[in-house]
């Protein structure tokens, strides 16, 4: 391909700055709503490996004590990759409220809320350049007095040493 023509339409370059906006905004929101789940919950409890399914070992009967201090055996379900096995401990994150519990999975949470940030911080950055630029805006005068703060910063600091 030699022309000089973008394979990219016009209007989805324009688009494109806002769409990675509101992307990075929705992933932050997903990280923040598993984060708000874990620490929701009633907190970490150790349990003993009892019983597995015997294909895979995608079941197991687990026994714990709750934060009511019952003890308790429950299936559950993984899917991890993980291989549990008969008398093995692992750690239960508890909700009594819900009534629910499940292995815990440690901290996924964050993951999402890293990604998701700096996908906002790149859509804003790109959103607020397209913006300066499609009014107008040319930055040859700001990278001008940038560079000039930056070197007058260089040398306050060589003198401030």
């Amino acid at each position: 391909m030699t022309s000089s023509k973008s394979w990219l339409p016009e209007a989805a370059l324009r688009w494109l700055p806002l769409v990675v906006l509101v992307g990075g905004l929705a992933v932050v929101w997903t990280g923040v709503s598993m984060a708000a789940d874990v620490h929701r919950s009633a907190g970490l409890f150790p349990g003993r490996v009892v019983a597995t399914d015997v294909r895979e070992h995608l079941t197991a009967d687990v026994e714990y004590t709750g934060p009511d201090g019952v003890t308790r055996t429950e299936t559950f379900e993984h899917h991890q990759g993980r291989v549990i096995v008969p008398g093995r401990r692992v750690q239960i994150r508890v909700w009594p409220d819900e009534r629910r519990a499940e292995f815990d999975q440690g901290d996924e949470h964050t993951g999402p809320i890293v990604a998701g940030s700096l996908l906002t911080l790149l859509g804003a950055g790109a959103t607020v350049l397209l913006f300066l630029w499609h009014h107008g805006v040319r930055l040859e005068k700001s990278r001008a007095r940038l560079e000039r703060w930056w070197l007058l910063s260089w040398w306050w600091l060589s003198r401030w040493r």
